[in-house]
């Protein structure tokens, strides 16, 4: 992102709290333990009412140096916390791969593509626990959304082995890992498909444009700002971002 367009980036608890005040938060996925992906999480549950949360089973270990991370102690004791069961009213399930349980994703179009147990084995061996990223396909009115958290190479590459290819296709992919090369698999990519790659890029990550853009319409968080999508009732998919090209109206994909 530009140093302009950096003015303008979003606090997520703002924005939920200013477009959904009076709604709980029906279900939190954490992909995965990095803090990274629960920066905030604190505040969040203390501000809004969250009534479901998703943790994928880890053993992860205290981060340590705190004084020198740019992240807050307070946010792993209260994931801590959080799934050892001591903050009161929140349901705790830790789903894997194609497992279903009373908690509604069912009804909701959520598909589990991973991690399994080969996967969390992988990454408590490596400590490399971006292989245990939830990676979730969502279906609504037939229209497929695939969701990668930091989901690594090895992980997409699981999932391709493990599903038919045509059951992968979605409309919309956002990227694994930030966009990172490191998180590229083709194979995947080449079922998946996708008609519009949205990549959440982190700072200081060059994200691998010449890959995706081979695939349909790529739009990064660091040129674009936020990007918000729509899926109506009859299947049409429409777009509009913040900044450049597509920040003047809703674009039909």
């Amino acid at each position: 992102m530009s140093k302009e367009n950096k003015a303008y980036l979003t606090n997520p608890i703002d924005y939920i709290n200013q477009h959904f005040s009076n709604k709980e938060i029906f279900r939190f996925i954490l992909t995965h333990p990095d803090m990274d992906h629960m920066s905030g999480i604190k505040s969040l549950f203390t501000k809004k009412y969250v009534r479901n949360f998703w943790d994928v089973p880890n053993n992860k270990p205290d981060p340590e140096n705190w004084d020198q991370s740019p992240y807050d102690k307070n946010d792993w004791d209260f994931y801590q916390n959080l799934r050892a069961g001591k903050i009161s009213n929140k349901t705790i399930v830790r789903p894997l791969r194609d497992q279903t349980a009373e908690c509604c994703w069912v009804q909701d179009g959520i598909k589990i593509l991973s991690p399994n147990k080969e996967l969390i084995d992988e990454a408590e061996k490596n400590e490399e626990y971006d292989h245990l990223s939830y990676v979730l396909q969502i279906t609504y009115n037939e229209i497929k959304v695939m969701l990668t958290g930091d989901a690594t190479k090895n992980a997409l590459d699981d999932i391709v082995r493990n599903y038919n290819r045509n059951d992968l296709k979605s409309s919309i992919l956002l990227a694994p890992g930030h966009g990172s090369k490191n998180h590229v698999s083709k194979d995947f990519l080449d079922a998946v498909d996708p008609k519009l790659i949205i990549v959440s890029v982190a700072e200081g990550i060059d994200y691998d444009y010449d890959t995706y853009k081979n695939y349909g319409t790529v739009l990064s968080t660091k040129y674009y700002g936020n990007v918000r999508l729509k899926i109506k009732d009859n299947g049409k998919i429409f777009f509009r971002t913040q900044f450049q090209n597509y920040s003047d109206n809703w674009y039909d994909l």
